[in-house]
């Protein structure tokens, strides 16, 4: 949502031909307990011709740096026999990865990546064997991360209680706009930059709303674009953890909150098709609300709803948000969840509440929040959220329900709270809540942004939004007895803050060697 200039960085280009290949051959068999001790061998001495021929273990092993992320490389080589392998990469300074084959094979590719910025890295070529014999060895440089990532600073990280993964994030500046870049990164445990891409359209744009896909190991991105009304570029991209664009959505017009292109979320749905939702106007009485869409890669369209359609059950306009002159800014949806085998739609409005539609006939089943449909069982001075970000439910049984919460109207600072909800019995009740204010860690994103995430050890991942600068925009981990385990701060100097919408954390395919 900033504007960007492009800036030609040399730096990309030196270190992607950094790439040496120093091979030495194998000198010993060894077992398979991940150390990240280097073995023996000269791993400064290149190989003649009469190397890299079929007569040894391997032959044709070539390192090629990857000029779309010097975080990375790219290992091929031959085997005069089908054999299954696995590599180890790793440096002085950081522990690094395994990963291996799924089948045997006599040309043999590996995608390296993950690595930290300017390190010398080793990398060990094994059989996939009951005693593994170590093939070569060969080394990598990894480049320096763009100078369009702002640092960060880790500032808690009790490892022992950490969710392992990688995080996710964009960036978004206030309020220096022209500060500000498309790109997309990745932050390991201990705070250091391991992944990025870069993304340039001829006009003003941020990669927004990152999603990785599991099944394909892919990322999944929206692109939000500004003062573009009449530049046809694409709204959405896939890409590849080389960053190969594999798909991007159809030229459209439009900039944010147009009524031609998306805003807050754009995602990719279990069945390859696109759930976003579209701003729609009021024009003669200058209201604004929102269509949620769902269309197919090419984007025709499967179905779509928004609130103008339902003047029965919407049938009163609120103008909530003072910041608006000109236009009533009414629903302001910023999520939507699609379960198409039920026919269920749920959808979270930032000033009216959270609904379950029945798809089929677009009626809705239950709102969800202040006087509303569902009776509250908790003791609490502010039992129900307002002003609200993506809820997310816990998992497929969906009785467990957790929102970002602001409370921008009522309470005036920010929490995350979860409930069990019972569908049969209309109840609701507080499960877990976290504010921050028992262990000094309070916070206010006083303009609505944020969000919160389950993580696969239980703990919640938050993403600190727009907060005033003594605050710091962050994310953070927190475990379910309301300890903050991980946190890290986004750069901030006077008068200029990076700040995040949202963050993801997940596994990738790599084997983390030990610490």
């Amino acid at each position: 949502m900033r504007r960007f200039s492009i800036i030609f960085c040399v730096f990309v280009l030196i270190f992607s031909v950094s790439c040496e290949n120093k091979l030495s051959g194998p000198v010993q068999e060894i077992s398979d307990d991940d150390s990240d001790t280097a073995h023996d061998g000269d791993a400064d001495e290149t190989p003649d011709d009469d190397a890299d021929t079929e007569q040894g273990p391997l032959f044709n092993l070539k390192v090629e740096g990857n000029d779309k992320n010097v975080l990375s490389c790219r290992l091929t080589f031959s085997t005069p026999d089908e054999r299954k392998t696995f590599v180890k990469y790793y440096s002085a300074n950081h522990s690094g990865y395994k990963i291996t084959e799924e089948t045997a094979k006599n040309e043999h590719y590996f995608f390296l990546w993950g690595m930290r910025e300017n390190l010398n890295y080793t990398i060990e070529i094994y059989s996939d064997e009951k005693t593994p014999e170590l093939l070569a060895t060969t080394e990598f440089h990894s480049g320096k991360v763009p100078s369009s990532i702002f640092p960060l600073r880790l500032v808690t990280n009790e490892k022992e209680s950490v969710q392992p993964g990688f995080l996710i994030v964009t960036q978004q500046s206030s309020p220096d706009q022209e500060r500000m870049e498309p790109i997309v990164f990745m932050v390991d445990t201990d705070g250091f930059v391991v992944w990025y891409f870069e993304h340039y359209l001829p006009g003003f744009s941020l990669l927004t709303d990152p999603s990785y896909q599991k099944k394909t190991n892919t990322l999944f991105l929206g692109i939000q674009k500004w003062f573009m009304e009449d530049v046809l570029t694409e709204e959405g991209l896939e890409i590849d953890m080389e960053g190969n664009i594999l798909w991007k959505s159809p030229g459209l017009p439009g900039s944010l909150y147009t009524e031609t292109t998306w805003h807050h979320i754009y995602r990719l749905l279990d069945d390859d098709t696109l759930l976003f939702i579209r701003a729609q106007y009021d024009f003669d009485n200058h209201v604004v609300s929102d269509r949620i869409v769902n269309v197919d890669r090419d984007y025709n369209e499967l179905w779509n709803w928004g609130y103008f359609d339902s003047p029965d059950y919407f049938d009163t306009v609120t103008c909530n948000d003072d910041a608006y002159v000109l236009w009533c800014d009414w629903t302001h949806t910023n999520s939507a969840k699609m379960f198409k085998d039920e026919n269920i739609l749920y959808f979270n409005s930032l000033w009216l509440g959270f609904y379950k539609m029945n798809m089929e006939t677009k009626e809705v089943i239950w709102k969800f929040g202040k006087d509303a449909d569902f009776t509250m069982l908790s003791e609490h001075p502010y039992p129900w959220p307002t002003n609200t970000h993506d809820p997310k439910f816990m998992d497929a049984s969906r009785k467990r329900l957790l929102f970002y919460d602001n409370g921008m109207k009522d309470r005036f600072y920010s929490r995350i709270i979860e409930y069990e909800i019972d569908e049969d019995a209309m109840t609701a009740e507080i499960t877990f809540e976290y504010d921050g204010f028992v262990s000094g860690h309070p916070w206010f994103a006083d303009i609505g942004s944020g969000d919160a995430d389950y993580l696969e050890n239980g703990n919640f991942l938050v993403t600190k939004g727009n907060v005033d600068e003594s605050q710091n925009s962050s994310i953070f981990e927190v475990t379910r007895d309301g300890r903050v385990v991980w946190e890290i701060y986004t750069y901030q100097e006077e008068g200029f803050m990076i700040e995040l919408y949202n963050a993801e954390k997940f596994m990738p395919p790599l084997e983390f060697l030990n610490d």
